[in-house]
């Protein structure tokens, strides 16, 4: 029993070794060393000033890549607006939302969003949240969140809305923030297959399997839901169905790259 004890014990000391030794390189060197971090970390800045120029998120509001060269990681800048995000800002987290590389500058309180999202869903790569103004109603009346055009289509039968209180322990009343790892998995148990999710009383969170795609899906849902809000003023809407959304959406995700260099120039220009 001891012998066997001792291996385990081992063998669990060789895999925290390893694992530290493989998040032991910082950002910047991780970035030096695999050009698809470069990339994506580069391109993680630049979504962070897209994001608030096209009024996805205020001062409030982050967006996460899952780590190319490690996938039990992720990047996510520190506690900072997101205007102002620079390379230098960007921290790594495990798939628990702790901090690593020894890194103890303040991060995100609701990193946790990321983390589950993420350690749930290995097809998204990419992860926003925000608390634009236009979808806010969705989250809090009887009305759905539904796709009305196609660049919508990614919405397909409707948004999902999390509520808290039905998570929150041990009592419903909360500061209405994703702050744990449990509220994070309850969070992504209600997005369940779908890429957007309503927080009720607080905001949305949309994934995707790249930077591009989830910043195209968190841009096209508030507009959604702007078109909505106005369509349901006038009368009966008239709902993309099943069919249309499916079809509209392979389509449309094709050129995903085209507003994409609309909106890296706009906000690249000094």
């Amino acid at each position: 029993m001891k012998k066997t004890l001792f291996f385990s014990a081992a063998s669990f000391l060789l895999s925290a070794t390893l694992a530290t030794t493989s998040n032991a390189a910082s950002v910047q060197e991780q970035m030096e060393q695999n050009p698809a971090v470069k990339t994506a970390v580069e391109e993680l800045v630049i979504a962070n000033h897209i994001l608030y120029d096209q009024n996805a998120v205020d001062g409030y509001g982050h967006i996460s890549v899952r780590n190319p060269g490690n996938p039990n990681t992720f990047f996510l800048a520190r506690s900072v607006a997101p205007s102002v995000v620079k390379v230098e800002d960007i921290m790594e987290f495990d798939m628990n939302g702790k901090a690593l590389n020894g890194d103890t500058r303040v991060a995100y309180g609701e990193r946790f969003i990321h983390s589950s999202v993420l350690r749930n869903r290995p097809d998204i790569n990419s992860v926003i949240h925000g608390h634009a103004a236009p979808i806010l109603p969705y989250g809090l009346t009887g009305s759905k969140l539904k796709p009305v055009y196609h660049m919508s289509s990614f919405l397909g039968e409707g948004a999902p809305i999390f509520e808290i209180r039905n998570f929150a322990k041990p009592s419903p009343d909360t500061d209405m923030f994703v702050s744990s790892p449990e509220l994070g998995d309850a969070l992504s148990k209600t997005m369940g297959t779908q890429y957007f999710v309503l927080m009720r009383g607080h905001g949305y969170a949309a994934g995707a399997d790249s930077i591009k795609k989830a910043v195209f899906r968190a841009v096209y849902a508030i507009q959604n839901a702007s078109i909505q809000s106005e369509a349901m003023k006038m009368g009966k809407v008239q709902y993309l169905t099943v069919g249309e959304t499916a079809k509209a959406q392979e389509t449309i995700e094709k050129t995903i790259g085209r507003p994409w260099q609309l909106w890296s120039e706009r906000v690249k220009k000094p």
